[in-house]
């Protein structure tokens, strides 16, 4: 029995490693079988010529090491091929985002650089293009300083006349040698440029213009303190400015009408500017929001 488990032990004492061959397997467990009989048995390590010595084994798992480490090898170089390939491309396509990257930045840098240069430009033009306007705008109030517009004269009233002669005779009947000593000369007269309104529609204005500044002046200031009438209508009489002017003085048509209903005096000042004369002050605004910020603070809650 000691004979046995010492054999057993022996058996036992042989290491085992992961991957060995099949006959080295198939050798192992022949020990193994052997060492599992009786006393009677013979002793394997004297009778049988399969049995391998430590030496061979640890020959024969180098021999393994050897082949594993080379499959190892072969299949790691098999693997990193194509992924060595993929980073290459990969390696080559970054590249070429970063020189279009770096175009686009210095294309941006010379786009935002003109942009700059256009903006400074674009404020250039659009100051002088205002300040163009602006003299424009004067130089059309000028060429119009003789002129009248009559309000409310009902189509037709001239009844196939010289509108000339019509509206000379017109203000003349109003007016009175008081004020005319004869009838006004008038270089022409006519109704505005708009299609015929058609029955029951606001009459075309008048548009008159006086060859003297000074018979203008006179009708001016006495329609402003008297009504002018044409049979039963009652006309109105303003002077004639450009467009852009007339829709800056329409501005103030809503603080006129708040100021006439507190019954503060105002007038209305060449080219767009309004005068109010209050509590022994007078204050003149070149905007509708600047009379309006006056009135909500000195007028509009006081009786």
């Amino acid at each position: 029995m000691s004979g046995s488990k010492s054999r057993a032990s022996n058996t036992q004492n042989f290491p085992v490693t992961r991957g060995v061959s099949a006959t080295v397997a198939s050798k192992l467990a022949k020990m193994a079988a052997a060492s599992s009989d009786d006393s009677s048995t013979p002793d394997p390590v004297k009778d049988s010529p399969d049995i391998l010595s430590t030496s061979q084994l640890v020959s024969e798992l180098e021999k393994q090491r050897a082949s594993l480490l080379k499959d190892m090898s072969t299949l790691i170089r098999e693997s990193v091929g194509p992924l060595q390939t993929s980073v290459d491309a990969l390696r080559e396509t970054v590249s070429h985002f970063n020189g279009r990257l770096a175009a686009a930045e210095s294309l941006a840098g010379d786009n935002f650089e003109r942009i700059t240069i256009t903006e400074r430009a674009v404020k250039t033009l659009q100051a002088q293009n205002k300040s163009l306007q602006d003299r424009l705008d004067d130089l059309e109030n000028r060429s119009r300083r003789v002129n009248l517009r009559i309000i409310n004269v009902p189509e037709g009233s001239e009844k196939g006349r010289n509108p000339t002669e019509f509206v000379s005779e017109l203000l003349m009947k109003n007016l009175g040698p008081e004020v005319l000593p004869k009838p006004p000369e008038l270089e022409r007269a006519h109704r505005s440029l708009a299609p015929n309104p058609g029955p029951g529609g606001r009459p075309r204005p008048f548009v008159i213009c006086f060859h003297r500044f000074q018979e203008r002046e006179k009708v001016l200031r006495w329609a402003r303190q008297h009504e002018l009438k044409h049979r039963d209508t009652t006309l109105r009489v303003y002077p004639d400015v450009s467009a852009n002017t007339a829709k800056k003085r329409a501005g103030f048509n809503k603080i006129k009408q708040a100021l006439y209903q507190k019954g503060v005096k105002f007038r209305l000042l060449f080219p767009a500017r309004l005068q109010v004369s209050y509590e022994g002050e007078t204050f003149t605004f070149e905007t509708p929001e600047d009379a309006q910020a006056f009135y909500n603070e000195r007028l509009m809650n006081k009786e």
